[in-house]
């Protein structure tokens, strides 16, 4: 008996897959977070972060908080896109 697409028990759909945007954007944004404060604590005279002072904290964690942003982005998609069995 040979293949046929439309044969029972086959779906012709290809199987959905999550988008990889929502990773790397987490990724990253957790990467920036944590290297501003690294950097902030290791060296606070840089120029670009004299001026922010200790809001360079603030802008570190808000990095942070961006990149469960995105986890939480990755975890709608990831249930929305799931296919459901039957």
């Amino acid at each position: 008996m040979a293949y046929s697409p439309d044969s029972p028990g086959r779906s012709s759909r290809r199987p959905r897959r999550t988008p990889i945007w929502p990773l790397l954007a987490m990724g990253l944004s957790w990467i920036i977070g944590v290297l501003w404060i690294v950097v902030f604590y290791v060296n606070p005279a840089l120029p670009g972060l004299a001026e922010l002072g200790n809001w360079n904290l603030l802008v570190g964690f808000a990095f942070i908080l961006l990149g469960m942003f995105f986890a939480l982005v990755q975890a709608v998609v990831a249930i929305v896109v799931a296919r459901r069995r039957p």
